[in-house]
């Protein structure tokens, strides 16, 4: 909508107009957003589409469709199959009209990556370097934003923000850390990273993001929970959004108490779910390298590999059973772990039935469909949805 009111001050600027007609031009903006949102959502869609579904008329339509080809926010990507008369131009969004980056802080290494507005990775940079409260490093993840927008020639008037996803609680509509004790990340990380960077900067939980990035790629608004199995152990309640809770502590499935007195969590807590699921309990066995583990289980059939992830299936199908007990959902497993288990689901699936009381099968276990830097791309997502919503 903001795109169209800014169109149509320009040409209110040079004639006189009536209180009517401004409202006329109120509207139009509004139908613009629903018409852009309408293609957006559907990937395509046809001007007679667009008019039945949302109950504008074809000029109205028109009008719009026109507008949003000179703003290059849309362009015909062919013709449907014809039904009888003329075939219908087939409208798709132009997904590099708007970018967007995404930035995953870990402790030992950073990913940028640069997403479309169809989350479509264009360009992505992973470097193993170890988190450090210095200005240095700072510095170093402003340069790496830096070097992919000029490396991909990003227009300045298409470049949305920059997301940046980290292992800790964080206040998402502030932007500030109130819990974060797998990195020791500052409190003033926002303010350090906007001074460095002259674009919009937000600050989002890891699994939260990975969660949301789930979601949008299964293209259903239905609920789910997503564990992040990775180096910690997170998780995101989706509720066609992220459920974050009072205190932004929604979704932090790594500290359920799973076996009590157990495993010290780095948490200082014993027991909990990160201490026996996390990555690091099968890559510590291959310095660190997940996918190392797999396939040395699998090529070698070292037996000691076997046994430590036969205990890891059982350890995660607890956790995986209370949580459908908790919502009734499909539970989908992400991070490094859940990339890795999908020829080991059903045999997982097998162990995870023998403790409902309610289900004889365990097909609402899912592995995650996206692999690729999740959280990544789900902190540059928000700059997407925003962009789509305000239209």
């Amino acid at each position: 909508m903001r795109f169209f009111l800014k169109w149509a001050i320009v040409n209110i600027e040079h004639c006189e107009l009536g209180e009517e007609t401004l409202e006329d031009y109120r509207g139009t903006a509004r139908n613009i957003g629903d018409v852009y949102r309408h293609i957006y959502r559907n990937e395509t869609s046809s001007r007679q589409m667009v008019a039945a579904d949302l109950g504008i008329s074809l000029p109205t339509v028109t009008q719009n469709l026109n507008y949003l080809r000179e703003c290059g926010l849309i362009f015909n990507a062919g013709e449907f199959e014809s039904t009888g008369g003329r075939k219908a131009n087939m409208l798709s969004i132009v997904p590099e009209a708007r970018l967007a980056v995404g930035m995953d802080v870990t402790q030992t290494h950073v990913s940028v990556v640069l997403t479309d507005l169809k989350l479509s990775i264009l360009d992505s940079v992973k470097t193993h370097v170890l988190f450090r409260d210095a200005d240095d490093y700072y510095e170093m993840l402003a340069n790496h934003v830096r070097m992919i927008l000029e490396k991909n020639e990003v227009d300045p008037e298409k470049f949305l923000g920059v997301g940046i996803s980290l292992p800790a609680i964080v206040n998402e509509q502030e932007n500030t850390i109130s819990y974060s004790k797998v990195i020791d990340i500052p409190d003033d990380f926002y303010v350090q990273m906007q001074k460095k960077l002259p674009y919009p900067v937000r600050l989002f939980n890891d699994a939260n993001a990975a969660g949301w990035t789930e979601l949008q790629a299964r293209g259903k608004q239905q609920p789910m929970v997503y564990l992040s199995l990775s180096n910690s152990v997170g998780g995101a309640v989706l509720m066609n959004r992220v459920y974050t809770g009072r205190n932004w502590r929604g979704g932090e499935f790594g500290h359920m108490t799973i076996v009590p007195n157990g495993k010290e969590c780095y948490c200082g807590r014993r027991g909990c779910l990160n201490a026996y699921c996390s990555a690091r309990a099968l890559s510590d066995y291959t310095d660190g390298d997940i996918r190392q583990f797999f396939y040395e289980m699998k090529a070698t059939g070292n037996r000691g590999y076997r046994r430590a992830f036969e205990d890891y299936m059982q350890y995660l199908a607890l956790a995986v059973n209370n949580l459908r007990m908790c919502f009734d959902c499909d539970v989908v497993l992400g991070g490094m772990v859940g990339a890795c288990m999908e020829e080991y689901v059903e045999e997982f699936k097998k162990i995870v039935k023998k403790l409902t009381p309610f289900e004889n099968s365990a097909e609402y276990v899912k592995i995650c469909s996206f692999r690729t830097e999740p959280s990544a791309v789900g902190a540059a997502l928000y700059f997407v949805d925003d962009f789509v919503r305000q239209m």
